[in-house]
């Protein structure tokens, strides 16, 4: 049966790919290749075997919702802040690294941190102090900005408190212009493996107010790069930043971040080397590059888990039964394969095969929870029937219509959103609708409920505490789950010192979590990225947060 289900899923996609690609053609905004495979002829006649400046052009997939570190949304934010920005300490190689501090210490209760900042300076000649990371500690607790991170911090004496609307002091102090404090509500031994401390200009943010981070004038760089210009929608311009304090060891003189959302688009630009480098999913376009020998290719187990994400607040998808039902609804095996390009495994559970707790892989000591459920529960439709029937909504699922909400507004991210649309209606009845926007909209609309079902994707820091805090939080983050005995285990369990205890809290925590489906794991992705040769640098540590620092021409 599930042969015959694939078979009708991939015809039905099929059809909607060579229309796709039509689209694709026509639109692709840049040349040097047909928007839907390569023109090896081209490829051919392109010389980029050198490169004749000191700067790289780079891919961002969708444009950057904000700079300011109190209020960015995702990862394409946060790694541009990486690359402007210098936080406290960084993970390079996967290892915590001083970086803006030059040293700091433990107490050995584990609760007070004590950094020695470095000799840094703003771009524009003003030194870095201990007050600059205060200021960006007390925007990100404060309610008015909403920030999506801010349960990362909540270990921070007073930060929740004050985040949720409460006149607290948090726990970070400036002893002097060197020398910040901050101290926790109880021990985190994964705090600096999770957070980024970046630090920010007060007088910055009351020079600008709600553009602050918005614009290149209204950032303000202390990392290795300055931001010099952003047109919205199409690129960013950076340039070496000489005040940065380790700027004798920033090999480039610039880069260029070049927004491209379609993925016909993409390839045809890193095709005719206007792209130094970008991530590749299309087996077709890999096959294409593996060819070159101007190209290497960089293959990556990430740490990031797709999923769908449910609004528990609606009045359908409230129900746990409904929910599970559209998660064992998904056929896993074909999500890899159609939207991962077959790059990544299937995800029953949350937690990547990267992280660990202690010296201990979470993941090959940690059976993934779904797997049980779905021998618990072979038959979805009947699931969701009884479901319906706790809300009163009668048994049958054919009266449904639900929405699926997908960051994206290319070819690719519609057939991919029609895949699940096509599942859900085949194994439950249901009628899906799908709506699609711009990455930073679907973000922003996430974030506010403003959703019945919605993909996302998170990444994990070394331990499980990042993506498991995601939905710890006093709203229940994206999914709107509020469950006091998670949140008890996550916080519990992020607290305690003990390896066997901490990862005995993560395991109950994640079951409890897929248990009652506030979230639909898809899968673990992996990256492949092609490069010309002399590109060097490129992270290969899924944990790193050095941007665009390590790169360089050679």
């Amino acid at each position: 049966m599930k042969k015959w289900i694939t078979l009708l899923l991939l015809a039905a996609l099929a059809l909607t790919m060579l229309s796709a690609c039509g689209k694709v053609s026509e639109e692709a905004p840049v040349s040097g290749g047909d928007g839907i495979g390569i023109d090896e002829e081209t490829v051919a006649a392109v010389d980029v075997s050198t490169k004749a400046d000191n700067h790289l052009d780079a891919l961002l997939t969708s444009e950057p919702s904000s700079l300011d570190c109190a209020r960015f949304l995702g990862i394409v934010d946060r790694t541009i802040l990486h690359s402007v920005t210098e936080p406290l300490t960084r993970i390079e190689n996967g290892i915590v690294t001083e970086a803006g501090a030059e040293s700091f210490e433990v107490s050995e209760d584990g609760l007070v941190y004590t950094f020695h900042l470095r000799e840094n300076h703003w771009s524009d000649g003003v030194p870095v102090t201990a007050n600059d990371y205060v200021c960006a500690l007390l925007r990100q607790s404060d309610p008015a900005n909403a920030w999506s991170f801010a349960s990362d911090f909540f270990c921070v004496e007073g930060f929740e408190e004050r985040y949720n609307g409460e006149d607290r002091a948090i726990g970070a102090a400036a002893l002097d212009d060197d020398t910040l404090v901050i101290t926790l509500n109880a021990p985190n031994p994964a705090f600096l493996s999770t957070v980024d401390i970046f630090p920010c200009r007060q007088d910055m943010v009351d020079q600008f107010g709600d553009a602050y981070g918005a614009e290149a004038e209204s950032v303000l760089s202390c990392g290795p790069f300055t931001l010099d210009s952003w047109v919205h929608n199409s690129a960013l311009e950076f340039s070496k930043n000489e005040l940065y304090w380790d700027a004798a060891n920033v090999a480039l003189d610039g880069f260029t971040d070049h927004i491209i959302t379609d993925e016909g688009a993409q390839m045809s630009s890193l095709e005719n080397g206007s792209l130094d480098y970008a991530a590749v999913s299309a087996q077709e376009y890999a096959d294409t590059f593996a060819k070159r020998e101007d190209m290497y290719e960089l293959r990556i187990t990430t740490d990031r888990t797709a999923m769908i994400v449910f609004n528990c607040e609606d009045e359908l998808f409230q129900n746990a039964k409904v929910r599970l039902a559209f998660s064992l609804a998904l056929d896993r095996d074909l999500i890899v394969e159609i939207v991962a390009h077959g790059l990544g495994e299937p995800a029953f559970g949350l937690v990547p095969t990267v992280c660990y707790v202690g010296d201990v892989n979470f993941r090959e000591v940690t059976p993934e929870p779904l797997r049980a459920l779905a021998e618990q529960y072979p038959d979805p439709k009947a699931l969701l029937a009884e479901g319906m029937e706790e809300l009163g909504l009668g048994s049958d699922p054919a009266a449904l219509t639900v929405t699926l909400s997908y960051g994206g507004t290319d070819a690719t991210a519609r057939t991919n959103a029609e895949l699940y649309q096509q599942m859900w209606q085949y194994a439950l009845g249901v009628t899906v609708e799908v709506s699609g926007n711009d990455s930073a909209t679907h973000l922003a609309n996430v974030r506010e409920g403003s959703y019945q079902i919605a993909t996302v994707a998170w990444g994990s820091t070394y331990e499980p505490q990042f993506q498991l805090s995601r939905w710890a939080t006093p709203t229940g983050g994206q999914s709107r789950w509020v469950n006091e005995e998670y949140v008890g285990l996550v916080s519990g369990g992020s607290a305690d010192t003990d390896d066997a205890g901490r990862l005995a809290a993560y395991q109950q925590a994640e079951a409890l979590l897929i248990g009652e489906a506030a979230i639909a794991p898809t899968y673990y992705n992996e990256s492949r990225t092609f490069a010309y040769n002399y590109v060097s640098g490129i992270p290969e540590n899924p944990f790193d947060t050095t941007g665009m620092k390590t790169l360089a021409v050679n």
